[in-house]
């Protein structure tokens, strides 16, 4: 390819087969409103999900009429190994003043979402990173780099400040309104047939401490290592999308007003593809600060503890409850690499990096809370756990004992009922169903029994409530759920802050997706947390059951270890497998 060939297909687009969209191509589409029935989606959650085989890529059709124009050669603007050409063309559209979404489609065969997340920081983006990187038996198709958040929402024990435009406004109420009422007037549409099905929204956590809010009987600790907010959550408009499985980019950006925004979109397109070739000179490397990790409890204080659980148990006060321990280390350093080596480390379907001035969340949550598309919703309990075996013998050995293990099996179906009633709180009725029952799953470090519910959300209910009505998990809380808070709040004797929250997104459409805030590194200042619970039940043994809570902190351990290790520092200014 020379310096002046256009590389894109010329003449005019298939209308109907939007999936084909040639690689190089600029495109606006005015978004239709609603989407008629029929149309297969190319993923059931756009967390980045993962999913059971790909989907065929060209079987979508457009629910609604799609507009995409061949753009004009333009000359060659760099990108790496590749050209980026043509501004966006002129609409003559009746609805030119909607709102529109522009992007721009390109190879991805030579880009990664951790190098382009870098290039975009060093670049001046502030944005957050969402991976799937379990892919043995299912196989992830997207990945998102979320950039520039035009507005925020902080909430917290009912105070709520909004920032839009460098002005922030503090009210008191909510924090579950003042997040109904940013999305209302803060829509991102639903993304059209042959696009990444996550093009915009407010992405951020609830710390655990929102059940307070939710569940006045649960007291908020006074001694709060984090200060965190009980809602924090970030608009954004400008999204760098991966499908894995036709190897292309899309640089998205939104029209709000249409045609009036086109230019400024066709700049931001030209800005972003532009610091995508950016080299990512803003490593500093990583250095731990101390020599050993703190813990926030003692193992003899958790395993009494343990036993107090055990009597309250015994009292028919609860059938299981979920009691969790801290650790933390001191650090200097870039907290990227955290998430660089907890990806190799222990690969999850539900990988992230958000971060804001006050804290950042590394994690790798293999448990979704609930996701809301198309009026399904959907919760995966997972509960149960063994380690991974040495070789395949000894692995299947253990599958074999988790599977078939009296307690385990009756503490995954406590969990598992337990999500039915959540669900079915705000489910249309008789619509409640268990769709897979205490499934084997092999994780990288762990394998566990995990279940998968659903139902229809009820008419005059949306995502909110959804979270609201299933927030906590079950599975690191207990059942009867507000009682088990309220004894394992006080046992702890501490906030959770975002540990046993959710993070995730909610979009203008409606659809959610919300994972559990596990297998998650916390990072305030010069310090990174992380936590791990073990569900308590009357057959416990308090020795396995602190085993258990180190056994699941384990891979966070090894990552903060690791990341000061020197395979992970930069060498002449850029850091050894940058490029992987």
């Amino acid at each position: 390819m020379n310096g002046t060939q256009d590389p894109r297909p010329s003449g005019a687009y298939n209308r109907s087969q939007p999936n084909q969209c040639p690689i190089g191509a600029v495109v606006v589409v005015p978004l239709a409103r609603d989407a008629a029935d029929g149309v297969r989606d190319l993923g059931p959650s756009p967390f980045p999900d993962v999913h059971r085989g790909l989907p065929d890529p060209l079987g979508a059709r457009a629910s609604f009429f799609l507009s995409c124009w061949p753009a004009r050669t333009a000359r060659a603007r760099p990108f790496p190994r590749l050209r980026v050409t043509s501004p966006l063309s002129r609409s003559t559209d009746q609805d030119a003043d909607q709102y529109q979404l522009a992007w721009w489609v390109l190879p991805a065969d030579l880009l990664t979402p951790v190098q382009a997340f870098r290039a975009l920081r060093a670049s001046g983006h502030k944005g957050a990173l969402l991976e799937s990187v379990e892919g043995v038996m299912r196989l992830a198709r997207y990945s998102f780099v979320a950039v520039n958040p035009c507005a925020s929402l902080r909430a917290r024990a009912g105070e709520v400040s909004v920032t839009e435009g460098g002005k922030s406004v503090t009210t008191k109420g909510s924090a579950l309104e003042a997040l109904r009422a940013a999305l209302k007037s803060h829509a991102v549409p639903k993304a059209p047939p042959g696009l990444p099905p996550l093009v915009g929204g407010w992405l951020g956590f609830f710390g655990h401490e929102w059940v307070t809010e939710l569940e006045p009987r649960i007291k908020r600790q006074e001694n709060d290592p984090f200060g965190a907010p009980d809602a924090c959550f970030d608009l954004f408009r400008d999204v760098v999308a991966f499908d894995h499985a036709t190897q292309r980019l899309y640089l998205i950006t939104a029209c709000p007003r249409g045609a009036a925004d086109r230019s400024a979109a066709e700049k931001k397109l030209e800005g972003l593809a532009q610091d995508l070739s950016t080299e990512a000179g803003d490593f500093k490397g990583f250095t731990l600060l101390d020599d050993q990790t703190e813990r926030t409890t003692e193992a003899g204080v958790y395993m009494e503890a343990v036993e107090t659980l055990r009597q309250e148990i015994g009292a028919g006060e609860v059938f299981q409850a979920v009691l969790s321990q801290g650790f933390s280390r001191r650090f200097a350093g870039d907290s990227f690499t955290l998430y660089r080596v907890l990806r190799l480390v222990n690969p999850a379907p539900h990988m992230f990096y958000w971060s804001t001035d006050d804290i950042t969340l590394i994690g790798s949550s293999p448990e979704r809370l609930v996701s809301l598309r198309d009026g399904v919703c959907q919760a995966v309990p997972i509960a149960g756990t063994r380690p991974r075996g040495k070789d395949k013998a000894q692995d299947d050995l253990l599958g074999v004992e988790l599977s078939t293990d009296p307690k385990e099996r009756a503490e995954h179906d406590m969990l598992v009922d337990l999500a039915r009633n959540d669900l079915g709180r705000v489910a249309r009725v008789g619509s409640v169903q268990v769709r897979e029952h205490a499934v084997l799953e092999k994780f990288p470090r762990v394998q566990h029994l995990v279940s998968r519910v659903e139902s229809r959300l009820a008419a005059g209910r949306d995502a909110l409530d959804l979270a609201a009505a299933c927030f906590p998990a079950g599975t690191v809380s207990g059942a009867p759920k507000v009682r088990a808070l309220e004894l394992v709040t006080a046992l702890e004797g501490r906030c959770r802050g975002p540990y046993a929250g959710a993070f995730g997104y909610f979009d203008g459409s409606g659809s959610a997706e919300l994972a559990i805030t596990i297998r998650t590194l916390v990072v305030q200042a010069d310090r990174v947390h992380w936590q791990a619970g073990a569900g308590i039940v009357w057959e416990s043994n308090p020795e396995l059951e602190h085993a258990e809570t180190l056994h699941k902190a384990q891979a966070l351990a090894e990552t903060v270890t690791m990341a000061a290790e020197p395979a992970f520092q930069p060498r002449g200014g850029n850091p050894v497998g940058a490029q992987s």
